[in-house]
C-alpha cells in the first residue's frame, strides 16, 4: 500500500513537472510593427501573425492572466487580446483628448499608460486599476514616451527632457541620471538592475545598478524597444541598417542576431513570462499530492 502511495504521489509531482515545462511564455516574444501588425516569435526566431488591423501598436504589456494589451497609438485606444487572439477594446479616448503611448502593469495588476493630452500637448501617466477605472497618476510632464517599474513599484518614466523620472507609489517625482540627454525605451532584469537607451545618433544602453551607478551595456543600436526574458537575455528591437532587426544579448552583453530582415518598422516589444504565483501554486498542489498519499 506504502508503495503505491509512493507511485501516486511521483506520478503527480512528474505530471506537475510537465505542466511547468509546457509554459513557455518566456520563450515567445510579442513585438508591434508599423504596418499595424505583431508578430509573435518562438525561441528559435520562427514568426508568425498573432494580430493584425492595427494603427502603430507602439507598446505590449501583459498582465498577470496572460491578456496582451496593446497601445494602438493611431487610434488612441488601447486593445486587449487573450491568450487566444481575441481582441476587444479596454481604452477608448472618445474624444482624442488623450493618446496613449507606452504600457506597464505594476506589481499590484495595475495597467499605467504614459500618453498625450492632445489639447496641451503635455505628457500624462494614466492609471487603470483592476476594473478599468481610469486616474491621473501625473501630468504636465514634458512628454512621457517609455516607463517601467522595479520591484519597488517605483515608476520610471523618460519623456523629452534630460534623465529618468522616477515616481513613488504616491506620485513624488525625483529624477535619475540628468546627464542622460535622449532617454528611451527602459527595461529592468531579475535583480533589479535598470538598462536604459539614449536615443542619439549612435544609441547607448546603459545598466544602473540599484545605486544608480552607470555603465555601458551596449552601444551602436538605434533601439526602439527591449525587454528581458525569464533567463536574462535582454532583447532590442533595431530599425539600424538597411533591415530591422532583433538582437539578443545575454547577462554579459554578448550579443547575437535573433531575427533578421523583418519587412515592417519594429516598434514595441514584449515576453510573457509565467507569474511566480503560478509557480508556487503548482508546488503547493505537489506538496499537497505527497502529503494526501503518504
Amino acid at each position: 500500500m506504502r508503495t503505491r502511495s509512493i507511485l501516486a504521489a511521483a506520478l503527480i509531482i512528474v505530471a506537475l513537472s510537465i505542466l511547468v515545462s509546457s509554459i513557455t511564455y518566456a520563450d515567445n516574444i510579442y513585438v508591434g510593427c508599423d504596418d499595424g501588425t505583431i508578430l509573435k516569435f518562438d525561441s528559435s526566431g520562427n514568426s508568425s501573425t498573432f494580430a493584425s488591423g492595427l494603427s502603430y501598436p507602439s507598446s505590449l504589456a501583459f498582465d498577470r492572466s496572460g491578456n496582451l494589451y496593446v497601445s494602438n497609438e493611431g487610434t488612441g485606444t488601447i486593445e486587449k487580446f487573450d491568450s487566444s487572439g481575441n481582441r476587444s477594446t479596454f481604452f477608448s479616448s472618445d474624444d482624442f483628448s488623450f493618446y496613449p503611448t507606452a504600457l506597464a502593469f505594476d506589481r499590484s495588476g495595475n495597467l499605467f499608460v504614459t500618453g498625450l493630452e492632445a489639447y496641451s500637448g503635455s505628457g500624462e501617466i494614466m492609471k487603470f486599476d483592476s476594473s478599468g477605472h481610469m486616474s491621473t497618476f501625473a501630468s504636465d510632464l514634458d512628454g512621457a514616451w517609455n516607463l517601467a517599474f522595479d520591484s519597488s513599484n517605483n515608476l520610471y518614466v523618460t519623456g523629452d527632457s534630460p534623465g529618468i523620472m522616477k515616481f513613488d507609489s504616491s506620485g513624488n517625482m525625483t529624477i535619475l541620471d540628468p546627464s542622460l540627454c535622449w532617454p528611451g525605451p527602459l527595461a529592468f532584469d531579475s535583480t533589479g538592475n535598470l538598462y536604459a537607451a539614449e536615443e542619439r545618433q549612435d544609441i547607448v544602453i546603459f545598466k544602473y545598478d540599484s545605486s544608480g551607478n552607470r555603465t555601458v551595456f551596449a552601444s551602436g543600436l538605434i533601439a526602439t524597444g527591449i525587454a528581458f526574458d525569464s533567463s536574462g537575455n535582454l532583447y532590442e528591437n533595431d530599425e539600424g541598417g538597411r533591415y530591422n532587426t532583433i538582437f539578443k544579448f545575454d547577462s554579459s552583453g554578448n550579443k547575437s542576431t535573433f531575427v533578421l530582415n523583418v519587412s515592417s518598422q519594429l516598434e514595441g516589444i514584449a515576453i510573457q513570462v509565467p507569474e511566480p504565483a503560478t509557480l508556487l501554486l503548482l508546488s503547493l498542489g505537489a506538496a499537497f499530492a505527497i502529503r494526501k498519499h503518504r
